[in-house]
């Protein structure tokens, strides 16, 4: 089975999607475990389709080492079909970077870009805008799904973290959206195309949030990718 990134992105965006909307109809006191799913799935979509677009422009923006990724290749060369048929060998059935052993790389990983790198090469190998409220959204479900990953998360007081944290998943999954259909032309229709409805208020309440957290993770330079924990 061959699942590609683009497929990959969109299954998690449409997980995201009904994780918040589970949330929202459930108990809350029985149902954390939705917006936990919520926080993980639309952070693991947005970085697979940021990849995806890096990857359509050319593979190697993807790894963190070019060098260990031009190895790879090099080695790709002498290597056969992973599996073997009758007539022509599939395309499928070829090895990528991934099979090759890390002693043909000199016992180097092979290790993609973490969420902040892929930002970057977007917007400056790519020369694709990203506004400051957008990259501040993105990075802080990075940071609940970091915190969700390697520790714990604790929202205090309850139902008004709940609910912020609620409005920023709806607003981010809109612009997500927006984002993606811009830069992957027909990913909507893969993708529930309905928007969540977020009040002007609710919206502007969550701009505002977004710009402090920006300007708070620019003065502190903290890094809150899960490879830089």
């Amino acid at each position: 089975m061959e699942f590609t990134l683009l497929e990959n992105g969109t299954d998690s965006l449409k997980k995201a999607k009904v994780s918040i909307e589970k949330f929202e109809d459930s108990h809350h006191e029985h149902s954390y475990h939705h917006l936990k799913d919520a926080i993980i799935y639309l952070n693991h979509g947005i970085e697979i389709l940021l990849k995806y677009i890096l990857s359509s422009r050319n593979e190697s923006l993807i790894f963190s080492d070019i060098k260990v990724y031009l190895d790879a290749k090099k080695q790709l060369k002498h290597m056969p079909s992973k599996v073997k048929g009758f007539g022509t060998y599939l395309e499928k059935n070829m090895p990528t970077v991934f099979d090759v052993p890390e002693d043909k790389l000199k016992n180097k990983n092979l290790r993609t870009i973490t969420l902040h790198e892929a930002v970057e090469r977007i917007e400056y190998l790519c020369d694709i805008y990203i506004s400051n409220e957008f990259k501040s959204s993105i990075f802080l479900i990075n940071k609940y799904r970091n915190d969700i990953t390697h520790h714990s998360i604790n929202l205090n007081p309850v139902e008004e973290e709940e609910m912020q944290l609620i409005k920023i998943l709806k607003a981010l999954y809109g612009n997500v959206l927006d984002f993606f259909e811009q830069h992957i032309p027909g990913i909507m229709e893969n993708i529930d195309t309905k928007r969540f409805e977020v009040t002007k208020e609710e919206y502007e309440e969550m701009q505002r949030d977004m710009q402090e957290f920006y300007h708070e993770r620019a003065l502190s330079h903290i890094a809150l990718d899960e490879d830089e924990y």
